[in-house]
């Protein structure tokens, strides 16, 4: 597999701070922030190989919104289902997310931030129909995705079942419930659901969770963006094992 390019000078601060493997760094030349020193001595300390360009040149390495920072790092490691449940079975709290459908980076990405920032132990996506973990997710994560092991499965439904042995409580963020998420209580053993914005969680999913939940809302606007539900829903669980 190629070496990704990522962009933007958070995220690749983030790589280093996460011990990413950085094959080499490109900075706007003439650029002396703290961040930028920050980089400039660690490419130092590391041996990378450091070049400074032009606006124009980062422009063409990257085709978007670079901040005058670009990386070349290894590829982005997955972690085997199995081996990510078993890594973490003596943990008290365990939270993990299962994203059905979520296909926009945006989202995607912003979903690692709340993820780092509420302690999710790991989050679990499927095979097809789900966004690409690249440059894109990377920048939208800010560098959170580097921090939270990622597992692909071929079929959700077979890792909820797994998890279901393991007594995780399997709950669905679903618009439609009637039932306040913020009225409900949660185990240490907590697995969330979200599905993608215009389908929502599938049906055969829905069919075997063990909770449906949805956000209370006021106003005529009847849903949230997933991201954002997501942050709120994290917050709630973790709130509740404080």
């Amino acid at each position: 597999m190629n070496d990704e390019i990522i962009y933007g000078i958070r995220p690749i601060i983030e790589a280093i701070k996460a011990g990413v493997e950085i094959h080499k760094i490109w900075l706007l030349q003439n650029k002396k922030n703290q961040l930028f020193k920050e980089v400039e001595s660690y490419a130092s300390t590391k041996k990378i190989e450091l070049l400074f360009t032009s606006n124009k040149k980062l422009d063409k390495l990257s085709g978007k919104i670079h901040q005058g920072a670009l990386a070349q790092i290894k590829p982005f490691d997955l972690v085997d289902f199995n081996h990510l449940l078993k890594e973490n079975d003596k943990k008290k709290n365990l939270t993990y997310l299962l994203l059905d459908g979520i296909t926009d980076v945006r989202n995607f990405g912003a979903i690692f931030r709340s993820a780092l920032a509420t302690d999710v132990t790991g989050i679990i996506v499927p095979e097809n129909n789900s966004a690409s973990i690249n440059s894109d997710t990377i920048k939208a994560s800010a560098g959170a995705i580097f921090y939270i092991p990622v597992s692909k499965v071929n079929h959700l439904n077979d890792a909820i079942y797994e998890l279901k042995a393991r007594k995780f409580e399997i709950v669905g963020l679903e618009e439609k419930s009637g039932v306040n998420i913020f009225d409900e209580n949660f185990n240490q053993k907590t697995v969330l659901i979200l599905g993608s914005e215009g389908k929502g969680i599938n049906k055969s999913t829905l069919n075997i969770v063990d909770k449906k939940v949805s956000i209370p809302m006021k106003g005529e606007i009847k849903s949230l963006n997933v991201s954002v539900a997501c942050g709120i829903s994290l917050y709630h669980i973790s709130k509740m094992r404080a």
